[in-house]
């Protein structure tokens, strides 16, 4: 049987239906984002509230940030044989490798806002590496203060993020939400008696005491490994290197 575009017989209407699927509970989304990110390689996830580090955030997105309160912090590892190739210097695997991850983290980002926009909250994905100033280094945030803050690990003596199951051998990214997900704890733990970062960094930047991270030096070599054979990234990756955690 034909009808027409104006045709008034309700049986039409009879037949369709509308399914409204009701937003997650908060407890549950937060479970799913947490496997939603393992399930793309992840090892690391938390969630932190911002209000007491928007200070320190680019103008580009302070102003968002406001009605943005909490961050997700995920944390994907590097691969560790790719690692153990370097030897003195960045070497191209491991520029490859950064690349590769950096883009697993940035894809990551994008699906876990994009889904906690689909339960109607509102989702920012971050960078997972971009410079805005390089010297000093700026970026929109720091990674590594929103994953601290978030429980994904502690504050290394190589100024690096210190997971317990990962060490430092994992890369990071944000993404601010209104979402008022059930935050984590920072992590109340240190290097202790590991000082294997010590000897791996050729000029001595690292002290036994983190707060004598020199920060001076260490950008001077990154940009230094930058401009060898035009490798063109400040990249190094050497403290990395022996930086495995304490499941070890």
């Amino acid at each position: 049987m034909n009808f027409s575009e104006n045709s008034s017989d309700p049986s039409l209407d009879s037949n369709i239906f509308f399914i409204i699927i009701p937003p997650m509970d908060l407890n549950d989304l937060k479970t799913k984002l947490r496997q939603m990110a393992f399930s793309k390689g992840a090892g690391v996830f938390g969630v932190c509230r911002i209000d007491d580090l928007r200070e320190t955030f680019h103008p580009e997105i302070k102003k968002i940030s406001e009605k943005l309160k909490t961050a997700i912090s995920i944390g994907v590892p590097l691969a560790s044989p790719v690692l153990r190739t370097l030897v003195d210097r960045p070497n191209m695997i491991y520029k490859a490798h950064y690349r590769q991850v950096n883009a697993i983290l940035d894809d990551t980002s994008f699906a876990i806002a994009s889904e906690i926009e689909r339960n109607g909250q509102k989702a920012m994905p971050l960078p997972a590496s971009m410079v805005l100033k390089r010297f000093p280094m700026v970026g929109h945030l720091s990674h590594r203060v929103i994953a601290h803050e978030a429980g994904l690990g502690w504050w290394g003596r190589n100024n690096l993020l210190v997971s317990k199951d990962y060490g430092s051998q994992v890369r990071l990214v944000t993404i601010l939400t209104n979402a008022q997900f059930e935050t984590d704890m920072p992590i109340e733990e240190d290097c202790g008696d590991c000082f294997a970062c010590l000897s791996a960094c050729p000029v001595n930047a690292i002290s036994e005491n983190k707060e004598e991270f020199n920060l001076k030096a260490c950008s001077e070599q990154v940009q230094k490994f930058a401009q060898e054979n035009n490798y063109g990234m400040y990249i190094c990756g050497l403290c990395l290197k022996p930086c495995r955690g304490k499941i070890y």
